[in-house]
């Protein structure tokens, strides 16, 4: 146990946490939500703020962020109407 505070008091602990998961990364497996939150991504992030990473000089976890990142839907188009009517029963 004192090796395991001692990686983590000197911060190397989580450059080798993410040393290994840039390695699994590699081969294509798709990181876990639980992996994912361990990371600090939320379960709703959408991979367009993948993209951001670069403006904070965080490119490193760019591979991560994309393991675990939701794609846009696609918004349909918007359908207007000249009116409505609303029947209230009761």
């Amino acid at each position: 146990m004192a090796a395991v505070t001692g990686l983590t008091a000197s911060g190397r602990w989580p450059l080798w946490f993410l040393a290994v998961l840039q390695a699994i990364s590699v081969y294509g497996v798709q990181l876990s939500s639980e992996a994912c939150r361990e990371l600090g991504f939320s379960s709703n992030l959408l991979c367009s703020s993948c993209n951001l990473l670069g403006q904070f000089s965080l490119n490193q976890l760019d591979p991560f962020c994309r393991e675990c990142c939701q794609e846009e839907a696609q918004f349909e188009t918007r359908k207007l109407y000249a009116g409505a009517i609303l029947e209230v029963c009761g």
